[in-house]
């Protein structure tokens, strides 16, 4: 719990206006209810189990409570707060300096989960968890609203690589989806 981030990434202001930071603590009591279950989503989006999921979060808005912890963006603070807690749960002493492993077919252990997630919905779920991890990332970022900017500074990686995994991502999706034909046509064009 030691590598809490201590600066937050610097955020466009897109998701969230800027705003003098608050206190950690003040802020997790107030967001807890909103924003576990879509930080919960984000990380299943990026390939963590449920339970990998669950503690992650809850690891983050723990993190939160720290004394002395000021908080600008609360949302993409506790995004980058709680990836980073999962990569850890994933990454073993002697595999410091490996890369983010590939994500297992998804175990949908929550009843609730199972519930929510309809048959198409699990479907692109799978795929999305066959893609590599900063691909898988980039479209997690994506898909709760943050820009390639917010999503790289978060990522610690360079806005034009968040794009690139981010198209990538999206092409292989359409593909497998089939909603591109093998000349490059969407099927939406031919209608």
């Amino acid at each position: 719990m030691d590598d809490a981030p201590t600066a937050e990434p610097h955020m466009a202001g897109s998701l969230e206006t800027t705003a003098p930071p608050r206190q950690g603590r003040e802020l997790a009591e107030e967001l807890h209810h909103a924003e576990y279950p879509g930080l919960v989503r984000f990380l299943l989006l990026n390939g963590a189990s449920w339970n990998e999921a669950q503690d992650a979060a809850q690891d983050a808005f723990t993190q939160m409570c720290r004394p002395g912890t000021d908080i600008t963006f609360p949302k993409a603070w506790l995004r980058k707060v709680a990836w980073r807690s999962w990569l850890r749960q994933q990454v073993r002493q002697e595999e410091l300096c490996a890369e983010v492993p590939h994500a297992p077919a998804p175990h949908w252990q929550s009843p609730a989960n199972a519930m929510e997630l309809g048959v198409q919905e699990r479907y692109v779920i799978e795929l999305l968890l066959r893609l590599p991890a900063k691909q898988r990332a980039a479209l997690a970022w994506n898909l709760d609203g943050f820009t390639s900017q917010e999503s790289a500074d978060a990522m610690g990686i360079s806005p034009d690589a968040v794009r690139q995994n981010l198209a990538r991502g999206r092409a292989t999706l359409k593909a497998q989806l089939g909603l591109e034909e093998p000349n490059g046509e969407t099927q939406e064009e031919e209608r």
